[in-house]
């Protein structure tokens, strides 16, 4: 039987660069009145998606978009309607056509992170079906958001 794991360190808000705050809602609620583990993919989807698709999804480029290759969620405390969170995220690292994510949601005025998360998107052409390489613009955009040694 191996031994129970840590506890993780507790996210500081100074780690992420890029931050989207949202309205927690009601339909998030899971049985025992807290907000449910999955609302929290759903607020990375919205970081990302804030983050990158205003470069992306430009005039000419509306068949790009980017594909979720792997996520992983640590819950860390509960959240509770209603509420505000802010969700912040950070460019770990940034590949030839993919891109690794790390986020963090914060219950508004607290500095206790809820939950964290850690993806890698790739960039896709919907008309090809494959992967691209990220574009130049978007690249640059992104690197504002760099944690130090990414890219």
């Amino acid at each position: 039987m191996s031994e129970p794991s840590a506890k993780p360190a507790q996210p500081q808000r100074a780690s992420f660069h890029f931050w989207f705050d949202m309205k927690l809602r009601y339909a998030d609620l899971d049985p025992l009145g807290h907000v449910n583990n999955a609302a929290l993919p759903m607020l990375f989807e919205q970081s990302r998606c804030d983050l990158i698709y205003p470069l992306l999804k430009t005039p000419g480029r509306e068949h790009l978009d980017i594909v979720i290759a792997r996520i992983t969620i640590v819950y860390l405390a509960e959240l509770n309607y209603p509420g505000i969170v802010d969700v912040g995220t950070s460019v770990s690292r940034i590949g030839t056509k993919s891109l690794a994510l790390r986020h963090g949601v914060f219950p508004q005025g607290s500095d206790t992170c809820a939950g964290t998360g850690e993806g890698v998107v790739v960039f896709f052409d919907l008309k090809t079906r494959s992967s691209i390489e990220i574009p130049q613009d978007v690249r640059t955009h992104l690197m504002r958001y760099a944690e130090p040694a990414a890219g």
